[in-house]
């Protein structure tokens, strides 16, 4: 309606406030990372040349031969790749694409996704968390899954059924419907992921809208059941038939449980490296007191979160829990790279802890935590952005690891005449072919 002259003019929307300004900010710091790091070109790794062999000259749909090398990933994720090597454009920036794209929509994930489950003073510090990963913005450039992987658990952690009282509506059914069938093509351990979701779904369903509702929630689960032991049948006739996959990740399946003080030990030391490797957390004070401090925030975050939304809890730490089922019964390696889908997890929980704490203390505690964290984060950035060399010179070592992470740090301090690093140009004799399993 029409106001007179006389009358003030309507008041002006709000304006995003101070964290809302924080967080689009990290968001674009997220993306410009992404696109400098895709932007170098950098030389192609061993693992990259290897996945190439298999990706070049090979049609798009072909799943009737194995891999050459040693090599594995999902089928979907194959057949997107071969599809964009016939670019006409250098293989280092057609065969990067598709990780860069899903590089790319992890920062526009990670705001929603924070949003769903954390409080509101810890979703600019999983923004930033996630923007200035570096094994995230590295892995992003790089003609390998993991990139998928991390994109994977997101996208399915954001679909999972929010809190309240009312039945999940039909749109996001259908959502998760469709997504859960898909999505195990492109990831393989987006299954851990699927699983907590899916007995999460199953269990508001109950509560919600009685058997019906839990039978529906049931066949959903059922149908990405199915798609899973199709991926799993047809990545199965394209693996090698030989023992390097398990002999080379045989370190990463957990003794659990353990039979003595050095399996535990070894255990719990696997489970504070996902910090640092895949999740890029850090801090000035060192890989040790950096790993100890983060899973002490990361149980307070645990705690904070399932206070508020018990199922929430659950979604979150139900792709930790398979994942360890996984390792334990010699499925799938849990360590560093293959792992990246856990990045969520982690992130998610120690943001929330640094926000507990400062409910529990001081608000400045929470800035204080995220300052430490976040600095140690920029630090690695600009060393391996701006002083390293621009082609990103990637070492090796045993595991395959893009740097030295808390299981080295350790490992050196028990043996210290072994070295950290080995040459790329002399591998050590034991590993006479390293090239990545998947």
């Amino acid at each position: 309606m029409p106001t007179s002259p006389t009358e003030p003019p309507p008041p002006a929307p709000p304006g995003p406030g101070r964290l809302e300004k924080l967080v689009r900010l990290g968001v674009l710091v997220g993306l410009a990372l992404r696109l400098w790091e895709y932007s170098t070109l950098r030389d192609l790794y061993m693992d990259e040349t290897a996945l190439l062999k298999n990706l070049v000259g090979v049609p798009v749909f072909d799943f009737h031969h194995v891999l050459k090398q040693d090599q594995l990933a999902p089928p979907g994720f194959l057949a997107i790749e071969r599809a964009l090597v016939r670019l006409p454009i250098r293989v280092e920036a057609s065969g990067r694409l598709f990780p860069l794209l899903c590089g790319l929509a992890s920062m526009f994930l990670v705001a929603p996704l924070a949003r769903r489950y954390l409080d509101r003073f810890a979703v600019p510090i999983a923004v930033w968390m996630l923007a200035m990963a570096d094994h995230l913005i590295y892995y992003s450039a790089e003609i390998k899954q993991y990139s998928c992987d991390l994109v994977g658990a997101m996208a399915t952690l954001l679909l999972a059924v929010p809190p309240g009282p009312e039945p999940p509506s039909r749109r996001r059914l259908a959502a998760l419907a469709a997504w859960g069938i898909v999505v195990p093509w492109f990831s393989f351990p987006v299954v851990f992921v699927l699983a907590g979701v899916g007995f999460h779904l199953i269990a508001r369903s109950y509560a919600t809208g009685g058997r019906r509702a839990a039978a529906v929630a049931v066949a959903i689960c059922a149908g990405w059941f199915a798609s899973f032991l199709g991926c799993f049948a047809v990545s199965k006739a394209i693996v090698s038939k030989g023992d390097f996959l398990w002999t080379w990740w045989d370190f990463a399946f957990l003794p659990i449980p353990p039979r003595s003080w050095i399996d535990a030990r070894f255990t719990m030391e696997t489970l504070a490296n996902v910090f640092i490797n895949p999740g890029s957390v850090l801090t000035p004070f060192g890989l040790i007191a950096t790993a100890v401090l983060a899973t002490i925030l990361a149980v307070v975050g645990a705690a904070s979160l399932g206070r508020r939304w018990r199922g929430g809890l659950f979604v979150v730490v139900a792709p930790l829990l398979f994942h360890l089922a996984a390792s334990a019964l010699h499925q799938y390696p849990f360590h560093g790279r293959l792992i990246l889908s856990l990045a969520p997890t982690y992130h998610l929980l120690l943001a929330e802890g640094m926000a507990a704490a400062g409910r529990l203390t001081r608000p400045w505690i929470t800035l204080v935590l995220a300052l430490i964290f976040l600095g140690g984060q920029a630090g690695d950035i600009a060393w391996n952005q701006v002083v390293m060399p621009k082609s990103r010179w990637r070492p090796f070592d045993t595991h395959g690891d893009l740097k030295d992470d808390l299981l080295d740090e350790l490992d050196y301090r028990r043996n210290p005449r072994r070295p950290l690093r080995f040459s790329p140009d002399e591998p050590p004799k034991q590993e006479a072919t390293p090239t990545d399993p998947d």
